[in-house]
């Protein structure tokens, strides 16, 4: 059997494989190779034009990549390599049942596909406290994705990614805008879609948007870098006429305070930044969320050697890669971090707090690997406060 057929050829042409120079700069880059995976881009991208008929070497490498778009960057000829990992992802699962390597025996998948059910019931808004405005429905949504279930499939690492949503909520609340937090929604599907999975991930987004309407939603807000790419940049790919306003919570924070009116209690702290791949290279968010850190009075920004384009991944993409190699990126970048000499890591993605406060558990280095993690979102929102004389200005739905 070769991997030689029609849609394979419309992939290597579309995401521009026949423009590569074999130049190595993406294999150079890779993260998987430099911690020792037997793993290439530039060699997949050879053996999908000239030898399609190693399918094993293929069928192995498409399920390694981090999808972590650092080849991209690095690549003078254009190659969308992600893009085509993504394609070629979603074409073995369809043609030959293959789904890779899931982490956790699946189970986070498993969850997802169970969130197609349309008639699901769930209990996913526990996290409410009173202080926090919200109502059910109403123009203005904020999407809360994965992490109600995230710190309790995670509880042995004591994560605690649920913050980042009730932080989002008090920033919304600053800002004086009560969002709808909806009982009904569901998984964003960035998971099952980076697995191949796409016609489940198709009925996430179609059960989501008909959510959204249903409930009178003009604007979804979110603090998931992973939720913003899917809402988004993939779900109107799904969706036909696709008329939703999808805000990415810091994009709307930098807005907002940059307008005056607010100030922030002093924080003496020196902390470290961690480019989720998603928020940087996928979204193109670099100088947001440190432009955000540096407005805390007192708190000090050193920045890895690894920084801004050239960051790594915290090793682990849709749970899916998550093995020795993994571990070692991971155990790199928290290395990169505590050379900084910061105290705390900040990043705004919860994967990457999931995945660096686990690396941390290493029974051999943990300890010289621990520091405190914490979320962008809630370093902003235990700081933020009104300048003096100054009241909460109700901003709206859609903002200008």
């Amino acid at each position: 059997m070769k991997l030689d057929s029609p849609e394979i050829k419309r992939i290597i042409k579309e995401r521009s494989l026949y423009m590569c120079l074999e130049c190595g700069k993406c294999s150079a880059s890779c993260p998987r190779l430099l911690t020792g995976k037997e793993y290439s881009p530039r060699l997949l991208a050879h053996k999908l034009i000239a030898e399609p008929g190693d399918l094993l070497y293929i069928q192995n490498s498409v399920w390694e990549c981090l999808t972590c778009g650092l080849c991209e960057e690095r690549c003078p000829s254009g190659v969308e390599f992600s893009r085509a990992i993504l394609d070629l992802r979603a074409h073995l699962a369809e043609t030959m049942g293959l789904m890779g390597f899931r982490a956790h025996d699946g189970a986070v998948h498993s969850w997802m596909r169970i969130m197609t059910a349309p008639d699901l019931e769930q209990n996913r808004l526990d996290w409410l406290t009173p202080e926090l405005k919200v109502t059910d429905q109403g123009p203005v949504a904020f999407f809360t994705g994965c992490v109600p279930y995230f710190d309790v499939f995670f509880s042995n690492i004591e994560v605690d990614t649920i913050s980042l949503t009730r932080d989002s909520i008090r920033l919304l609340n600053f800002l004086d805008i009560e969002p709808a937090v909806l009982a009904n929604e569901r998984c964003c599907g960035h998971d099952l879609l980076w697995s191949g999975d796409v016609e489940n991930f198709e009925k996430l987004c179609r059960l989501n948007y008909q959510e959204f309407k249903d409930n009178g939603v003009k604007e979804v807000i979110t603090n998931c870098p992973e939720c913003y790419q899917m809402l988004n940049v993939m779900m109107p790919r799904v969706i036909d006429g696709f008329d939703l306003e999808v805000t990415l919570l810091i994009d709307l924070l930098e807005r907002e305070i940059n307008k005056g009116g607010v100030s922030f209690k002093p924080l003496e702290r020196t902390v470290t930044y961690q480019d989720p791949c998603r928020l940087g290279r996928g979204a193109g968010r670099y100088e947001q969320p440190r432009n955000l850190l540096k407005k805390i009075p007192g708190l000090k920004l050193n920045e890895m050697v690894n920084s801004r384009h050239s960051a790594l991944c915290c090793g682990n993409s849709s749970f899916i890669n998550c093995d020795a190699y993994s571990k070692r990126i991971q155990v790199e970048r928290l290395g990169q971090a505590r050379d900084t000499g910061a105290e705390t890591l900040v990043t705004a993605c919860p994967k990457c707090l999931i995945h660096t406060s686990c690396a941390m558990r290493d029974p051999v280095k943990g300890e010289s690997l621990a520091m405190e993690v914490r979320g962008l979102v809630s370093i902003l929102a235990g700081q933020i406060e009104w300048g003096q004389g100054e009241t909460p200005r109700r901003t709206g739905g859609s903002r200008e």
